[in-house]
């Protein structure tokens, strides 16, 4: 059986025998790779793959230690949905990562270049906690697509309206895990994150800068954190990197779409949750229309729905501590 580095307790020998099925399977999935001609550098896509298994484990303790709340659903997401970790073939390493739920794969780019603070090898490991993440919030996005299609059979939403509620709650979804794997990532690296900074972006938001501290995705941070600060018990806290780190966990889980949308109902701000949320979905099209995912008139009017999201996200603001009920809590 696989040998641990880290102490998971209870947990030790259902994550032992779980990493020794994912190293089968991925060393299996390798080897098919090499055989039809997929990898570029058998020892450094090797030594890459052999890295992300370890950092599996990293990211499992890493979560039993920072969130023993809401682990069972971490551990239980991540086995029952990543059976094989591959490296991407050598012709489609121009993204970052990507995961197949249906086959439940996560693909790791093996060749991705040191940045300013994080060295390549840093980088990939990032990404892999980027998709592990996704994993994680899954639960609560399948939520959103339930209460989206509830609202267009009830009448109370037209398709386009709930289309960009989903992508509001999916950049919610990708600013958390790329919140918390960069904050993973620099811990086990040994490395302080750096503070936020101003970026510029030669298309989103007409050229103005915007603040970040993101190594990808950092024009959806600030939105992420205007957003979170009309959550209650979030709303209270000032320091910008702190209020995200409180989402962020708050996404972790399961319940955490349940338990916006009970806020919201119960201090009778539907109308204003319905048009923040979709400018926030606006924005989410407009960084997908960046790299050519997308219809490019998101990208131009991109200032506009930032400048809308933060009007009402300002009159949003709420400073009350979250419900006694467990409501808003982690």
């Amino acid at each position: 059986m696989y040998k641990l580095k880290y102490d998971f307790r209870q947990y030790n020998n259902v994550i032992a025998t779980y990493i020794d099925v994912l190293i089968n399977n991925s060393m299996a999935s390798f080897q098919q790779q090499i055989r039809n001609g997929q990898v570029k550098n058998i020892e450094h896509d090797s030594n890459a793959l052999a890295g992300c298994i370890q950092n599996l484990e990293e990211y499992l303790y890493y979560n039993f230690k920072k969130s023993p709340e809401t682990f069972n659903h971490i551990i239980n997401a991540t086995m029952n949905n990543v059976r094989t970790i591959s490296v991407l073939p050598k012709d489609n390493r121009g993204i970052y990562g990507e995961t197949q739920p249906q086959n439940k794969i996560i693909y790791i780019n093996p060749d991705l270049r040191d940045s300013k603070y994080l060295t390549g090898e840093e980088r990939t490991r990032l990404y892999m906690a980027h998709e592990l993440g996704h994993i994680v919030n899954n639960e609560w996005m399948k939520k959103v697509v339930e209460y989206s299609n509830q609202q267009i059979r009830q009448g109370r939403l037209t398709q386009d309206h709930a289309q960009l509620i989903y992508d509001g709650f999916s950049m919610l979804d990708e600013a958390t895990t790329q919140n918390r794997a960069e904050n993973f990532v620099y811990e086990f690296s040994g490395k302080r994150r750096p503070s936020l900074a101003y970026y510029r972006n030669g298309r989103m938001f007409n050229s103005e800068p915007y603040r970040s501290n993101f190594d990808y995705y950092g024009e959806l941070e600030e939105p992420a954190i205007m957003f979170a600060r009309t959550l209650r018990g979030i709303g209270k806290e000032n320091d910008d990197i702190k209020a995200l780190d409180m989402l962020s966990q708050r996404a972790l889980s399961p319940n955490f779409f349940n338990r916006i949308l009970n806020e919201y109902t119960r201090d009778g701000q539907m109308p204003a949750f319905i048009q923040e949320v979709q400018y926030m979905g606006l924005l989410k099209r407009a960084s997908y229309a960046n790299f050519g995912y997308e219809d490019v008139s998101y990208l131009h009017n991109s200032k506009t729905y930032l400048e809308r999201l933060r009007n009402v996200t300002a009159q949003m603001r709420d400073y009350r501590e979250p419900f006694d009920d467990g409501y808003g809590q982690r």
